[in-house]
């Protein structure tokens, strides 16, 4: 029989028969010649209110809820003459005011001919 199996066969032995153990459930042993530690770890059981299956969650039909689609229309980003289009309307202004310039589209990045300047 293996030298393993017979240790831990005898610790359950000797843990039913004492009145009082003082090992933990899960029983360690030391062999005698110091090279090898046997640990025997039981089983834990499994609760039974972790094996219900998740709630389905009903999606609300309320007036006053907002829902998602209403919050990514909001936060989405707008082209640009939707948002000149609000930016005049907010003001009172001419939606001419809110585009730029075409000299400051047209100006050119060119590179210094000397990188010292």
């Amino acid at each position: 029989m293996n030298l393993m199996l017979r240790t831990i066969r005898a610790c359950v032995r000797s843990a039913r028969h004492t009145k009082y153990s003082t090992l933990p459930s899960e029983a360690v042993i030391f062999m005698e010649d110091n090279r090898m530690v046997v640990c025997w770890h039981p089983e834990k059981t499994f609760p039974y209110e972790c094996s219900l299956p998740l709630p389905e969650e009903k999606p609300d039909t309320s007036v006053l809820r907002i829902g998602n689609k209403d919050v990514a229309e909001i936060f989405r980003k707008k082209k640009e003459y939707q948002v000149v289009e609000e930016l005049a309307k907010i003001t009172y202004t001419t939606k001419h005011r809110w585009y730029p310039r075409k000299r400051d589209k047209k100006a050119k990045n060119t590179e210094p001919d000397r990188p010292y300047l």
